[in-house]
């Protein structure tokens, strides 16, 4: 009988799935016995290459102790802006000792070499050790010790050094338009300079009221309080008035060299500030506006550094350890007066000599030598003037001048325009900053590297520095 194929018959036949015959599994590849000789090779490279670590390991302690490593180094500043690796290098090495100054310099450094990101977070990474000197911890009351050598402790700088790390930040705040961040900045600025280790002062830093005054308006409240902030810049500093209602420019303008630190020749322990290299520029006149249509205005001297650095509270000072090296020798004086005073009176008892003795051993366990670690390329005069422009449209120039005449220098300018207060900074000699630490005692810094407190802090500070990025 015929079988006849219909079309759904078709259909189904078509649609019916084929099931294919799995392929087999493909065996699995032997694993082919390894070459005992090339084994046996690669085992004595490896153990050959840990010795050759390990002895390059010795060598590089022995000639650098617990490190840092020139590799290590190279590493580290390598990464960062060609400009500013000297800096970078110092700071590494330098370990927490000199942390907050290596910051300070390199801020400084980067700020005027428009290398803005870096000057901002070294100038946070000082501020915030800053800060510890008032702290109740183990370091601060290191810095506040009268039995430590200042030259032992960690730099924290005098009033006037961080009144000006406060100051450089709150000028990049005001740079990027962050006027609440910038006032109180300056308000830390002013702080500063009221605080020594064991005393508080009468502020008198004209320019950092100023600029709170300044930073407050720019924040859209002119109100009585920014108007008392210029009061008080006014009242320290004869010249300088408020800013012209509706003034929207800043300019500031540094001029000359900062102070300097020295030990008194007869009294190690006495700190003294002098002013720092002699320069002819007194004067900063701006020459600003839109083209054809120049306007010319006279900068007024808002604040001396070296005035801040040698008074306190407007008050001349001859010696900031003066108070230390006098209690010093009261102390030996009393404690010889009562030695000889037991032995010549007949006291049976000797309980005279002996407090005697404990005195004059307390006063010559009280190393007070002073600590002339200091911020160098800092300015003396801070100049300031303000303007008013509808538009961002203007462009400007400055010239110095000296009881002589006109001062040529080359300077240097930063000029930002933010949510409608700009601001110009201008200086007339930049910092120039080698690799070394000015005012360093190399023995005291040898001395203090091999403690090992001191080796695990700086590891752990350098651990700290690579973790870190902009």
């Amino acid at each position: 009988m015929r079988r006849f194929i219909t079309a759904a018959s078709l259909i189904a036949l078509l649609a019916t799935p084929s099931i294919a015959t799995p392929p087999q599994d493909a065996a699995a590849p032997t694993a082919q016995p390894a070459d005992p000789a090339a084994a046996k090779e690669a085992a004595r490279a490896a153990k050959a290459a840990a010795k050759a670590e390990e002895r390059r390991m010795r060598e590089l302690r022995a000639k650098y102790g617990e490190g840092p490593y020139p590799d290590q180094i190279a590493a580290y500043a390598d990464a960062r802006p060609e400009p500013l690796r000297p800096l970078y290098r110092t700071l590494y090495t330098g370990g927490e000792r000199n942390a907050v100054l290596n910051f300070q310099r390199l801020g400084l450094s980067a700020f005027e070499g428009g290398f803005y990101k870096d000057a901002a977070w070294a100038f946070d990474q000082a501020l915030g050790r800053i800060e510890t000197i008032y702290a109740n911890n183990p370091q601060a009351a290191t810095a506040r010790s009268v039995f430590h050598n200042e030259s032992n402790k960690d730099y924290k700088g005098e009033p006037y050094e961080r009144a000006m790390a406060y100051y450089y930040r709150g000028l990049l705040y005001l740079r990027d338009g962050d006027y609440q961040n910038a006032r109180i900045a300056f308000d830390n600025a002013e702080r500063m300079d009221t605080l020594s280790d064991a005393e508080e002062f009468q502020s008198d830093f004209a320019a950092m009221n100023y600029l709170q005054g300044w930073s407050r308006r720019c924040e859209g409240r002119g109100d009585s309080k920014a108007n008392e902030y210029f009061a008080l810049a006014a009242k320290a500093q004869k010249g300088l008035t408020a800013p012209a209602e509706g003034d929207n420019i800043l300019f500031i303008a540094e001029l000359g060299n900062g102070p300097v630190k020295a030990r008194d020749a007869a009294q190690a322990q006495k700190l003294l500030f002098q002013a720092g290299e002699a320069y002819p520029e007194t004067l900063a006149t701006v020459t600003y506006g839109p083209a054809g249509t120049p306007v010319t205005l006279p900068l007024i001297e808002a604040s001396s550094v070296t005035y801040q650095a040698t008074t306190r509270g407007g008050r001349a000072i001859d010696g900031l350890m003066n108070g230390k090296a006098n209690w010093k020798e009261g102390t030996d004086a009393v404690g010889t007066a009562l030695m000889t005073q037991s032995l010549m009176g007949g006291d049976s008892s000797g309980y005279g000599a002996l407090l005697g003795l404990g005195l004059s051993i307390l006063s010559g366990a009280m190393k007070t030598n002073a600590d002339i670690r200091a911020w160098d390329g800092l300015p003396d005069r801070i100049m300031i003037g303000t303007a008013k422009s509808a538009s961002p449209d203007w462009t400007y120039n400055v010239a110095y001048a000296g009881e002589k005449g006109p001062v040529e220098v080359k300077g240097m300018t930063m000029r930002a325009d933010a949510k409608g207060c700009g601001i110009v900074w201008l200086r007339s000699r930049p910092a120039v900053y080698g690799e070394a630490v000015v005012g360093e005692d190399a023995g005291v810094a040898a001395s203090q590297a091999r403690k090992k407190p001191v080796i695990l802090k700086n590891k752990a500070f350098r651990t700290a520095l690579e973790s870190q990025t902009l």
